[in-house]
């Protein structure tokens, strides 16, 4: 009996470090988001993508967005795509294109590409991949950064939580000594690796220093890659929630 009761205490108290190592972990990529994004923000991005069949042309867009309600952006050149909008919600995903000749909003898919670019429609929408995984720690690495050289960091690896997440698995690369997020590795539901993020260009925007520059290649598609910008970013706790909505989007 007494050797029972043990075993069931060493199985409990291991239980409890399992979950307090992901609640850890969980936080760490959290202070990450936060290092890339405030909760409620406004940023002007300017978005290239190079490569074969690219045209290089920037993609300028406003993105609102609010925690725990959604974002909303807007295209502000080229001309072609000027004024489509987007909004994005915990239930969907919708664009507008006044242009269209019709009152109603399109709903897409997260997982698509956002206007051709490598970037996903949910990388650009929905910043925050801490709502929609597990995340747990993973083994401490060196990686060489370009402008930092060889950085250590600690990696967390987060498993999809349903299979509407739009990547199944996505590593994550964070200097150790301030969780600066540097890189992110996106994995199919196969199990291969199409896509890498690098953030880079640290400069004080919104009341902090942030990386300032988004780099986003693909690996299935030889010398394709996506860049954003941030050309202004700050702090707008005041948004109210009516602009988050879809009448909102098509008015």
């Amino acid at each position: 009996m007494k050797r029972n009761c043990i075993l069931m205490a060493l199985l409990f108290l291991s239980a409890a470090w399992t979950v307090s190592a992901d609640e850890a972990a969980l936080a760490v990529l959290k202070r990450m988001e936060l290092i890339i994004y405030p909760d409620n923000f406004h940023v002007k991005n300017a978005l290239t993508t190079t490569g074969p069949g690219k045209s290089g042309v920037p993609l300028v867009f406003d993105v609102f967005h609010k925690k725990d309600v959604g974002s909303v952006m807007t295209i502000l050149s080229p001309a072609r795509s000027k004024g489509i909008r987007f909004l994005e919600r915990s239930n969907g995903l919708w664009m507008y294109n006044p242009k269209a000749g019709s009152g109603n909003a399109i709903r897409l898919s997260p997982r698509s590409s956002f206007q051709g670019s490598v970037f996903s429609n949910n990388d650009v929408s929905d910043p925050k991949y801490s709502d929609d995984y597990d995340v747990a720690f993973g083994r401490d690495e060196t990686i060489e950064i370009a402008g930092l050289g060889k950085v250590a960091c600690r990696v967390l690896e987060c498993a999809a939580k349903t299979e509407v997440s739009p990547y199944a698995r996505i590593r994550v690369w964070g200097r150790a000594s301030d969780d600066l997020p540097l890189r992110m590795d996106f994995y199919a539901r196969s199990g291969a690796l199409f896509k890498r993020m690098t953030l880079s260009d640290v400069k004080h925007m919104a009341g902090r220093r942030r990386p300032s520059t988004i780099t986003m290649v693909s690996l299935e598609e030889e010398g394709v890659v996506s860049t954003v910008t941030f050309e202004d970013m700050t702090v707008r706790n005041n948004l109210p929630d009516a602009m988050f909505t879809e009448a909102a989007l098509t008015r």
